[in-house]
């Protein structure tokens, strides 16, 4: 049985999720200490329990100490299984990070899986839905079949978002093709959203925060195209979105979340501002989108040229490594993984 270590790196909960997923995926029992050292109040929250708990119903996994706080849980995967459930994360934590974990489980294991996951969808400290869509999809399309809808908006503190996932597994052994995000190529266009949930929308909340976004990127010399949107959802809330596509492998993404007290056009100039810095850089895929690629990158072999290295990527590297044969090399930004197979 492996043992991770919890605290390395930045010690938080991506450590879990990513040892999690690659559990299920290599059939590889393991024993986590030290759970979310590094953050204010370690031990399990409720993205991971519920995460622990998803992943035993496509596995059939068992899983010891699997309680709010824990700072110890032992997961043993079992086969998975083609699936289809809703599951309700019962607060505003985050269904995108869950998601990922998901689907790093399930996307070799030559099954079928849908779930719907109640919770959060674009919260504080998570990468947002549209993200998920509009980056990391397109980014796994030559390894995994995925599918990623909002069906509803879910923001902080109540939650109560929907977020569609379907994942169709390709088969154990199929040949992969090595990621390679190395060369960007030419800005081709920068999309994005605007939302706003509508007790917001008299204010005119998403158009400020397009306006904002569009008068940071105007002078980049690309096309941009933002759309605003408007919802229900259990409480109020706003973000903005962006990604810019390349001509080559280059695949960026920004975010920013609305605040009580915090302008519409802050949140959309914030947004922008951070798309900008990438594109201004000689970063292939922004830093985040680097962090959640890590462990595929140890499946399928690969490289990809990043914004900065976080302590995010060196611990799901720390921990790719321990359950795959796979090395990986760190040259600037530039991350290589060289499998041994």
């Amino acid at each position: 049985m492996l043992h991770i270590d919890g605290s390395h790196g930045e010690g938080g909960g991506a450590i879990l999720r990513v040892a999690l997923g690659l559990s299920v995926l290599t059939g590889k029992p393991f024993r986590i200490t030290n759970i979310r050292s590094g953050r204010p109040k370690p031990g399990l929250k409720h993205e991971h329990l519920h995460c622990i708990r998803i992943l035993q119903r496509v596995c059939d996994a068992k899983a010891t100490d699997v309680a709010l706080g824990s700072e110890e849980v032992t997961f043993i995967p079992g086969p998975v299984k083609s699936t289809r459930f809703t599951y309700d994360l019962e607060t505003a934590a985050s269904t995108t990070l869950v998601a990922h974990s998901i689907i790093l489980a399930t996307a070799f294991s030559g099954k079928n899986i849908q779930l719907t996951l109640r919770g959060g969808t674009d919260v504080k400290w998570s990468i947002p839905a549209d993200y998920l869509a509009n980056v990391l999809k397109p980014a796994l399309i030559p390894v995994a079949d995925v599918t990623v809808q909002t069906v509803r908006r879910g923001y902080y503190p109540r939650g109560g978002g929907e977020l569609f996932v379907r994942v169709k597994g390709k088969a154990p052994g199929a040949p992969l093709a090595p990621l390679d995000f190395t060369e960007r190529g030419k800005l081709m266009a920068i999309k994005g959203l605007a939302h706003a949930t509508t007790e917001l929308q008299d204010a005119e909340v998403a158009e400020r925060i397009a306006h904002a976004a569009k008068s940071v990127l105007a002078p980049l010399g690309a096309p941009v195209a933002l759309q605003c949107a408007y919802s229900t959802a259990a409480s109020p809330g706003a973000h903005c979105v962006l990604w810019a596509r390349f001509d080559k492998s280059g695949l960026l993404g920004a975010s920013a979340l609305g605040e009580r007290g915090v302008r519409a056009e802050t949140v959309g100039a914030d947004a922008a501002r951070e798309l900008a810095a990438l594109i201004e850089s000689k970063a292939v895929i922004d830093e985040h989108l680097a962090d959640l690629l890590v462990p595929f990158l140890g499946v399928c072999g690969g490289a990809f040229t990043t914004a900065a290295v976080t302590k995010h990527l060196t611990s799901n590297i720390a921990v790719t490594e321990q359950f795959l044969e796979t090395t990986f090399s760190i040259d600037g930004c530039d991350i290589r993984a060289s499998t041994h197979k």
